[in-house]
């Protein structure tokens, strides 16, 4: 979840839920009807988690509270006691398995680095309408942080920046293996008028599981 209050902004690219690659830009978000799907899918995932995952506890932290604030800065947006084992979760919905995952370089480009530089979760529930993906936070983050986000060059990302498009596709030498991601940007506008770019990749499932990222599969 994001941490900064969805009913006063207008984004281009809806890149919390990752619903909206297919979207051309200066197509408008609606904040307002992205909360209600969003604590609609909450539904959903609660069910996976006490019919599938069989867990003890569920506790969200989704209220203005100063507590619970400070946790959606920490990109967790629940804990689930699995095995008498407490996980912190950040969620990921998503309304079409492209077979890859969104991950927010930059919250505010240039300046403020996205979710997996800051984040804390133990791991990233990834839901799609037919699949959950449980991922390790770790080892994502150590995988993006230290192979695949030094290997993007910074002209791109500047370039892209400065440009009307939503997405761009770019290709990549990973560990000697030539490989496709997206580079996806939003442009976010407050109703007091400040605003703000937010850029992150899209990365294919397969290209983060060759790389040691740990992805377990669930069926719905």
């Amino acid at each position: 979840m994001d941490n900064y209050n969805k009913n006063n902004v207008n984004n281009k690219f809806d890149y919390s839920t990752n619903s909206g690659y297919e979207k051309a830009s200066g197509m408008v978000h609606n904040f307002a009807e992205s909360l209600i799907h969003e604590r609609n899918q909450t539904v959903k995932a609660d069910t996976f988690y006490r019919e599938v995952l069989n867990v003890s506890e569920i506790k969200r932290f989704n209220s203005d509270s100063i507590s619970d604030m400070e946790m959606q800065r920490q990109d967790v947006d629940l804990t689930l006691v699995l095995n008498g084992i407490v996980y912190r979760v950040s969620e990921k919905f998503r309304d079409k398995d492209y077979g890859d995952l969104y991950v927010e370089v930059y919250s505010k480009y240039p300046k403020t680095l996205g979710w997996l530089h800051t984040g804390s979760p133990n791991a990233i529930l990834y839901f799609t309408p037919k699949k959950v993906y449980w991922i390790t936070h770790k080892s994502l983050a150590n995988f993006c942080l230290n192979v695949l986000f030094p290997l993007i060059p910074q002209n791109w990302v500047q370039e892209f920046s400065l440009s009307n498009k939503t997405i761009i596709t770019k290709k990549l030498t990973v560990n000697s293996e030539l490989e496709k991601i997206n580079l996806i940007q939003a442009h976010n506008q407050c109703s007091d008028g400040s605003s703000w770019i937010t850029i992150g990749i899209s990365i294919p499932l397969l290209l983060l599981q060759k790389n040691g990222v740990k992805i377990k599969c669930f069926d719905l």
